[in-house]
């Protein structure tokens, strides 16, 4: 797994992310705590997908507005 700052990744976003898609994630730290550049693959069953929706709605991240909520939730159904 690779590191890389917040700086250095902000320049080879496109490099990281094919990384990402080759099963190789990068670790960016950013004010304490880790940031994990990875990729994401959606479930293979629509109750799985609302089981994270959920979870993400719960979460004590930083709260989704409606309007991401629904935009998310259309392309997971698509």
């Amino acid at each position: 797994m690779k590191t890389c700052s917040l700086s250095e990744a902000k320049g080879s976003l496109g490099r990281l992310a094919d990384r990402a898609l080759k099963g190789q994630p990068t670790v960016i730290p950013r004010g304490g705590k880790l940031v994990i550049l990875q990729e994401y693959r959606l479930p293979d069953h629509a109750d799985e997908f609302d089981v994270l929706i959920e979870a993400g709605k719960n979460s004590p991240h930083r709260p989704l507005t409606k309007k991401v909520l629904a935009e998310i939730w259309a392309r997971g159904r698509s």
